[in-house]
């Protein structure tokens, strides 16, 4: 019997590198979920103040989100992921330390909170960065999948976790697991072996300035990435609002549904997302052009149906259609990266790529409500959509014939 994967899970390095993003994945989920428990418990569940905690860990994303991927293409990648969550390990166990203390306030939890979110801003271009160096291009896209997939099963199989630490422990000790996960992580981090080709060591204001600045111009002269992130950014301004505050008030309002069946619809989401990853990775190789453009139209085509049909049963066909667009966009957007962009680049453009998801994911949380108090759920639903859609099939074109133009003209370079 064929094993899936095996060839990629025979290198150690890609090993280490996904056992490590599995604990440190898990760790950060348990982390947010015990956040905003300690949040509502000082604040008597204020809305206000459980806002601006969330915010406290996407807005550093948006200010040093593109500085972290500077930094990270100029630094050594594997030491600066393990020093990170080092730091973050020690950060996530000051807290039941405090707590136990009685000295745990609000102020003091969002500071940590916003600590490791700038943590994360040097961790994640690094880790992104990291991987075409420890694999060859045509394990890319296996890979990213494992990778991705990984990842999702952990947003389902974690959250349910919860409640069994709960029923065996104080719930404080939620962050207590999330400090020996990511202790776990920051081991497998450094057992990669990792030789840095090339290190820029020139760490001046200035010099990062002009790498930025250097960034935006390659990004402006390869319209293929420049689309995709534009792409994403925007799919992500329709999409955030629409099934975080949206779905939960029209389940309510209109079709008499709570929390509970929320929560089945993100688990159905998660479950078709996790199994695409999964399946796509198996395949041979594949146009990750082509994968991007068909989850993108599979993502609008999923919101717009809720929109025109918006019933139980027709919001979890739709709810499993958007989460096989998501994961085909998601794997097909990172393997565009990392195959294109040189490597001196990448964490700057994965940074840059984050940043303009952080915040669309703020715009969208942010006038979202307005935006339903003008017009009804289901026709904000069916015209996000449309846009998502309309977008999707005008890059599937474009982006197409630009992939087959570059083609040609590579084959004709080899020939002179």
């Amino acid at each position: 019997m064929k094993i899936l994967y095996k060839d990629i899970l025979g290198q150690k390095n890609f090993t280490f590198l996904l056992l490590g993003r599995i604990f440190k994945r898990s760790s950060l989920i348990l982390f947010s979920l015990e956040l905003i428990w300690l949040t509502m418990e000082m604040t008597n569940s204020s809305p206000l103040y459980l806002s601006l905690m969330v915010m406290a860990e996407t807005l550093p994303f948006i200010f040093l989100g593109i500085y972290g991927g500077v930094k990270a293409d100029k630094w050594n990648k594997k030491i600066t992921m393990v020093i990170c969550d080092f730091l973050i390990a020690v950060l996530i166990l000051s807290i039941p330390i405090v707590f136990f203390l009685d000295f745990l306030n609000y102020f003091m939890l969002m500071c940590i909170a916003v600590l490791i979110s700038v943590l994360n801003c040097f961790s994640e271009p690094s880790f992104r960065a990291l991987l075409p160096e420890l694999v060859t291009n045509n394990k890319l896209q296996r890979s990213n999948a494992l990778l991705d997939s990984i990842q999702r099963g952990a947003s389902i199989i974690i959250p349910a976790s919860v409640g069994i630490v709960v029923k065996v422990t104080d719930q404080i000790h939620i962050l207590t697991l999330a400090f020996i996960l990511i202790s776990i992580s920051s081991v497998f981090h450094l057992l990669i072996n990792y030789k840095v080709t090339h290190l820029n060591t020139n760490n001046s204001e200035q010099g990062t300035i002009d790498e930025i600045k250097l960034t935006f111009a390659y990004l402006k002269s390869h319209r293929t990435i420049l689309f995709i992130m534009f792409v994403q950014g925007i799919s992500i301004l329709i999409n955030t609002g629409l099934w975080r505050v949206g779905l939960p008030i029209y389940l309510e309002s209109n079709l008499g549904k709570g929390i509970s069946t929320f929560g089945i619809i993100t688990g159905i989401l998660g479950v078709a997302a996790f199994s695409t990853s999964i399946i796509l990775g198996a395949l041979k190789k594949l146009n990750p052009i082509v994968i991007f453009n068909i989850g993108i139209i599979l993502w609008g085509s999923g919101l717009l149906l809720i929109g025109l049909s918006p019933s139980i049963f027709v919001i979890y066909i739709a709810t499993i259609i958007i989460g096989i667009g998501q994961a085909s966009e998601g794997l097909g957007r990172i393997v565009i990266i990392q195959e294109q962009v040189p490597c001196n680049m990448l964490g700057k453009v994965f940074s840059i790529s984050s940043s303009i998801n952080y915040t669309s994911d703020t715009l969208s949380l942010g006038v979202i409500s307005s935006i339903l108090a003008i017009f009804s759920t289901s026709s904000v639903f069916w015209g996000g959509g449309g846009i998502i859609l309309i977008i999707g099939l005008i890059g599937f074109s474009s982006l197409r014939k630009r992939n087959e133009l570059i083609k040609k003209e590579n084959l004709s370079q080899g020939i002179d």
